[in-house]
């Protein structure tokens, strides 16, 4: 079917502001970063609304998808039907693609398979009740259930880890411009290039991160790190894990409940990626400790 290859930049704004110094005021152009809703459907169901920076839909509902257990490979999915205003790029998509000229902030996932009813992915396993709530151990145990431990094996050397901020930050195109989305970064092996998605959300950019990784059949990410602007929550380890990352590191903390799951589920998380300095809080054997610097030795 015919479409562009390429559908425009809708990762920012530009719009008039007022500029205040200390000479007064003026009026200038600036760059926003982008935010809307959008609407994932799965065989024209409604399954959630988020809120994203446009421009890699179909990465991100690919990812989400894959998290919650719905899709697996690229194979599994018929056709997407979607909005052309909310992706750049069609070209590297493997998927027969409907754009529907009428539909705004929309991706709808036709599988090739029907969709089982109830809750989707490791939430199925959480408990139902409206009178005792859900509990961290329950969320935990829950996840256990559905997701196999990470088994990547692969070692990397602090120093490298070192690099990680510098290089994320780097690579945030749509950040330089606005100063507003957050970014991940996914790594293979030592001396290959930074992957990097930016979004309004965190998770949404690991998401984008592992729906690029399923178009192009490189799931399970076995042996990958994955790096995250801001700090690590639960959401991201289990993203992780269900993609096969072996480590987590984040530029700032990690919560109690982030520290759990990777612990459950096999993944090494690192957090307060700073400077030459972090923390590692759970499975520490995948990094490499640096080498002793004697006195006068460069840093």
């Amino acid at each position: 079917m015919g479409h562009p290859n390429r559908l425009g930049r809708p990762e920012q704004q530009r719009l008039l502001v007022t500029k205040f110094d200390e000479e007064g005021t003026q009026i200038a152009e600036d760059s926003v970063a982008r935010e809307d809703a959008l609407q994932l459907m799965v065989d024209g169901r409604p399954l959630a609304v988020m809120l994203r920076t446009p421009g890699s839909d179909v990465e991100l509902a690919l990812g989400l998808l894959h998290a919650e257990g719905v899709v697996q490979q690229a194979s599994d999915i018929e056709f997407l039907r979607l909005a052309p205003s909310g992706q750049a790029r069609l070209d590297d998509i493997p998927i027969p693609v409907q754009l529907d000229p009428a539909a705004e902030n929309l991706v709808d996932v036709h599988l090739r398979l029907p969709l089982p009813d109830g809750a989707l992915g490791w939430q199925r396993a959480l408990p139902s009740s409206s009178a005792c709530g859900i509990c961290g151990t329950a969320t935990l145990e829950a996840l256990q259930a559905v997701q196999t431990n990470v088994v990547g094996e692969a070692v990397w050397p602090a120093d490298e880890l070192f690099r990680l901020p510098a290089l994320l930050l780097e690579a945030q195109r749509t950040f330089h411009a606005t100063g507003g989305l957050h970014a991940a970064g996914l790594l293979r092996q030592i001396g290959q290039r930074l992957e990097v998605a930016e979004d309004v959300g965190r998770h949404n950019a690991v998401d984008k991160l592992v729906g690029r990784a399923l178009l192009r059949a490189q799931l399970p990410l076995t042996d990958a790190l994955l790096v995250v602007s801001g700090r690590t929550g639960f959401e991201i380890v289990q993203k992780a894990a269900a993609a096969g990352i072996g480590l987590v590191a984040s530029i700032s903390a990690p919560s109690s409940l982030a520290v759990q799951a990777a612990e459950a589920t096999g993944v090494t998380l690192v957090g307060f990626l700073r400077g030459r300095r972090c923390n590692v809080y759970s499975h520490p054997g995948r990094v490499e400790p640096s080498p002793v610097r004697l006195a006068g030795q460069p840093g």
